[in-house]
């Protein structure tokens, strides 16, 4: 894979963000933003369609509900069992349980971060955007 480095200015809530990400999965910044960059982005092939339906019915939510969703994580307890996995799997290869279980929650957390990308895009259209 060929990689361009891309200078990009932050403003600094969204650096913070990004820092306490890093620290909770003990990675670079550089790769959580690289990762949720690849997970927001994905080429329309690599969307499930039940998920592709799903962030096309967000145009018809409130502002509220899009603030909701855009400000909204994954649960604590299935990011810790995702940082789990991701941890064993650099130790060892997976169980097949393990790999079932860590597909789930890779497919979830693309899910929300579609989700939140969609609703912070609506919400700028509608000239509500949320504060960086």
């Amino acid at each position: 894979m060929t990689i361009a480095v891309v200078h990009v200015p932050l403003p600094v809530d969204i650096y913070r963000r990004l820092e306490q990400v890093a620290v909770r999965q003990k990675k670079s910044v550089e790769t959580v933003l690289s990762e949720t960059l690849q997970v927001a982005l994905p080429t329309p092939d690599e969307i499930p369609l039940a998920i592709q339906q799903e962030i096309d019915k967000l145009d018809l939510f409130t502002n509220t509900s899009l603030r909701q969703i855009a400000l909204s994580d994954m649960r604590n307890e299935d990011a810790s069992a995702l940082d789990q996995l991701l941890d064993w799997q650099n130790m060892r290869p997976l169980t097949e349980k393990e790999e079932v279980k860590l597909t789930a929650l890779q497919t979830e957390y693309g899910r929300i971060l579609l989700r939140k990308a969609r609703a912070f895009a609506i919400l700028a259209e509608r000239g509500s955007p949320l504060p960086l």
